[in-house]
């Protein structure tokens, strides 16, 4: 019986913890994060397990961003954009209701810094003109070196063609003269 009374008084003495609030475990942007690629989707994963009213704002420099769908599965929230985000800082606040029923909110601060589009843009065409221009140079080389051969054998193509047709009517004489031999062997 005292050992019953010790353990029920122990239980009573040291509380019970139970966690059902939960933390952000990660995300996609990072607090503090400079973005340098296009982003399209913002993704905020928790510790713990979130209720589907969860909800995601982004906010650039005092400017509500539309975010296009809001989905939450499992411990992930996830957030669309159909355009990627602009160059800029933003504030992405979270609010999520834990299983418990406890509503959390936070904050995750992060900056788009994509190089200018249209610096990018001039860097590739000239990549592509000087492609376009060594390509260009190896084709009129190669045309060159093709001239160049011609221009040197001319006589070995006339030669060539004149022999193939001496030859060809060589052997059909040959053969028509067999023909005939054959026709007036049979009268005999």
């Amino acid at each position: 019986m005292k050992k019953f009374l010790f353990i029920i008084c122990l239980i009573l003495v040291c509380p019970i913890y139970a966690s059902a609030h939960t933390t952000v475990s990660s995300s996609n942007p990072n607090e503090g994060e400079t973005i340098t690629e296009e982003i399209r989707e913002l993704k905020v994963e928790f510790a713990g397990a979130i209720e589907n009213q969860s909800t995601l704002t982004l906010v650039k420099e005092q400017e509500a961003i539309k975010i296009d769908s809001i989905s939450v599965i499992d411990q992930q929230i996830i957030g669309s954009l159909t355009a990627p985000l602009e160059n800029g800082n933003y504030l992405l606040t979270w609010k999520v209701a834990s299983t418990d029923g406890h509503v959390l909110t936070g904050d995750i601060p992060f900056t788009v810094d994509i190089p200018d589009a249209e610096i990018e843009k001039e860097v590739q065409e000239e990549t592509e003109q000087v492609d376009k221009t060594k390509e260009n140079m190896e084709k009129n080389d190669a045309v060159v070196e093709e001239k160049a051969e011609i221009e040197a054998a001319p006589e070995t193509v006339k030669d060539n063609s004149s022999l193939i047709s001496t030859i060809s009517v060589i052997i059909l004489v040959i053969l028509l003269a067999f023909g005939i031999w054959i026709l007036l062997r049979k009268k005999r």
